[in-house]
Order: structure tokens, then sequence, then C-alpha cells
């Protein structure tokens, strides 16, 4: 179980309203925040693990379709960083219920920020977007937050303390 922490308006373009406590994620990275991304070409959505802040992209549209496509990046995203398939597999199951609640936490809306401004600044001078590389791409990004390592490395580390 985890939780998709969206900003207002993230929450307004989904048409839902965030519950006013939710429960405590089970699985290893947490709970997750979200954001709109708007570029030249698409509109997106940002979403950061709460522990790792992993970034995963999903494009902005089709709303009720939102969690489902969610939950396909972050396996996406996990498999291509070199997560074991059993862990991978075992992270899946408890993002198997997911709720949808408000933002709580500023040092995540800042990374979520500065990952939109990178992911902004590197999609720019490109004509196709790969939203599974660019998540890579800025998971090797260092984060103040998590003592200027990786996301990638933390979500890695993460993972396999919980499992090994």
């Amino acid at each position: 179980m985890l939780t998709i922490r969206c900003t207002r308006k993230l929450l307004k373009r989904l048409g839902t309203e965030a519950l006013p406590e939710p429960g405590h994620p089970t699985n290893r990275l947490g709970d997750w925040y979200a954001n709109l991304v708007f570029t030249r070409y698409s509109r997106l959505i940002l979403c950061v693990s709460e522990r790792s802040l992993l970034p995963v992209l999903v494009e902005a549209r089709d709303s009720p379709s939102f969690i489902a496509r969610f939950q396909e990046a972050v396996c996406s995203v996990l498999r291509h960083i070199g997560v074991a398939s059993e862990l991978l597999d075992s992270e899946a199951r408890e993002m198997g219920q997911i709720t949808i609640g408000a933002t709580a936490s500023r040092r995540v809306l800042g990374s979520l920020s500065d990952l939109a401004s990178l992911a902004r600044f590197t999609m720019a001078d490109r004509t196709t977007i790969d939203l599974t590389a660019l998540a890579i791409e800025l998971a090797d990004t260092p984060c103040s937050p998590i003592n200027y390592d990786t996301p990638r490395s933390v979500s890695l580390a993460l993972l396999s303390r919980a499992y090994s």
C-alpha cells in the first residue's frame, strides 16, 4: 500500500479529492509525490519516491488510468535500473493498493520541483521523448536531501536491504 501525494494542481487535473488521513506505506520506496510538468511538446506527470527521490514520468492524459500507468512506469524504471526480478515483484505487490493524498513534505516537493526543471531543460532540445529513459537519466542526478547520493543508488539500496 502507498499514497500518491499530489499537488493541488494535479488533484484538480485528475478530478479527485485527497484522502484526509492516508495510511502508512508498506512498500520500500514509500509514498510518491506527483505534479504536472508542461513542456513544449507534452504534458507529463512527474512522480518521485518519498524515500529515494526516484523519478517516474507518465503522460498527463486519461486521468482514470493514471494509477495503472504509474504502476507500469515504476516497474519499468526499476527493471531498467537493475532491480532483481524477485525484488521488483515484491515491490509491485506492495504497490497493488494505492490511495491519493495531498502533499505533506516540503523537502520532497523541493526535489520534485528541481527534477521537473531538469526534465524540462533536458527535453527542450529533443523532438522525441522516451519517458523511461528520461526518468533513468534523472535518477542519476545527485540530490541534496539524500546526502548528494543518486535516486538510483538509494532505491537499489532500499530494495536490496528490504529483501536480503
